[in-house]
């Protein structure tokens, strides 16, 4: 028998953001210190996210207010490198459901006839 590293994201909740799993309108920021939003950033990006991602699909209005303030707190957070981020390859992912492997250098052995 062997066992399998890994764990299954499942869905936000009904009404939830659907890339934070948070309560928020749509036009703030994403929650970047949800879990949810970490391991599915991590699975889509390769890299856990920041605060920079959070705010990026927001007004320059709101991204400038965001950054001020978290820098004022001291909980600004960027990319070390503005190098594009090398995506991993999910095991599989169907509709909101995503499973990958908790050590990215895992190679995935698992095929479509897997789902």
């Amino acid at each position: 028998m062997s066992v399998e590293e890994g764990f299954t994201l499942l869905g936000p909740g009904p009404g939830l953001c659907p890339t934070c799993a948070v309560d928020h309108p749509t036009e703030d920021p994403h929650n970047a210190q949800s879990v949810f939003y970490q391991y599915r950033f991590r699975a889509n990006r390769g890299r856990w996210p920041t605060w920079k991602d959070a705010i990026a699909h927001c007004t320059r209005e709101v991204r400038e207010e965001w950054e001020r303030i978290l820098r004022q707190v001291g909980e600004w957070t960027e990319p070390e490198s503005e190098v594009p981020d090398v995506l991993p390859t999910p095991r599989r992912t169907i509709g909101t459901i995503t499973e990958m492997d908790i050590d990215p250098t895992t190679e995935n052995e698992s095929t479509w006839n897997d789902v």
